[in-house]
């Protein structure tokens, strides 16, 4: 029996253009237990979910991301018909369905991200998650309640330094690149006391090899896989 919180990486761009409400509408109803989503912020100071420093891969359009005002942004065709949403709009869409991986894509945000949660009273629906450090402490200094997560797709030139770092501000799960995850690694990490997540498990085969190594989370872009795969292995 294998038991890991399933993650759709930008919903479930597998079936739906990544990042939209469409996509994030497919996780839901496919039985995941979190969205992840990547936030930065438009010139007029409005949250909006997007991977990519530009829109020019995702969208019918061209340019910086934080060189748009939101309405720009949002008559965009990112596929589908769908619009760059607002992080309001995927928390209107999610909240009490499912929980939110919001991933923090821009230093600077990370005030606005924290509002955000707390005005729609969402702090025990999510975590959040970054590349950057600095982004993670500035998230625990603001709302130290908040579960956050650092994100990795290399080891870092000293890695019991960099996980003591992370518990100095307790942050306690790490979300880990396929690339890089070995049994080794996650023996340490457990050893010092981490969660694990492995991104992103996307054919049968990278399933049933990342599952074995029993992670709390397992992401993909194909996340309806992984509630089949689940629901196969269950006992019940």
């Amino acid at each position: 029996m294998y038991y890991f919180e399933i993650v759709g990486h930008r919903g479930a761009p597998g079936q739906a253009p990544e990042n939209t409400l469409l996509s994030f509408e497919r996780a839901i109803r496919t039985g995941v237990d979190w969205i992840e989503l990547d936030v930065r912020r438009s010139r007029d100071g409005v949250l909006v979910v997007i991977h990519d420093e530009m829109v020019d891969r995702t969208t019918d359009g061209s340019g910086r991301v934080s060189d748009m005002g939101f309405g720009e942004l949002e008559r965009l065709d990112a596929g589908a018909g769908q619009r760059i949403p607002s992080l309001q709009q995927v928390v209107d869409l999610a909240k009490g369905r499912v929980k939110m991986d919001i991933e923090i894509k821009e230093k600077g945000i990370e005030e606005d991200v924290v509002n955000t949660i707390k005005k729609n009273g969402i702090e025990s629906q999510c975590m959040v998650s970054s590349f950057s450090y600095g982004s993670i402490k500035k998230v625990k200094e603001l709302c130290p309640r908040l579960v956050t997560a650092a994100i990795m797709d290399e080891m870092p030139e000293d890695v019991e330094k960099y996980m003591d770092t992370l518990l100095g501000v307790d942050t306690r799960i790490l979300m880990l690149s396929k690339k890089i995850v070995t049994e080794p690694f996650i023996g340490e990490a457990r050893r010092l006391g981490f969660s694990l997540g492995i991104w992103n498990a996307d054919t049968t085969a990278e399933i049933e090899r990342y599952a074995a190594m029993d992670p709390e989370y397992l992401c993909s872009n194909y996340p309806e896989m992984l509630v089949e795969f689940r629901q196969a292995h269950s006992i019940i």
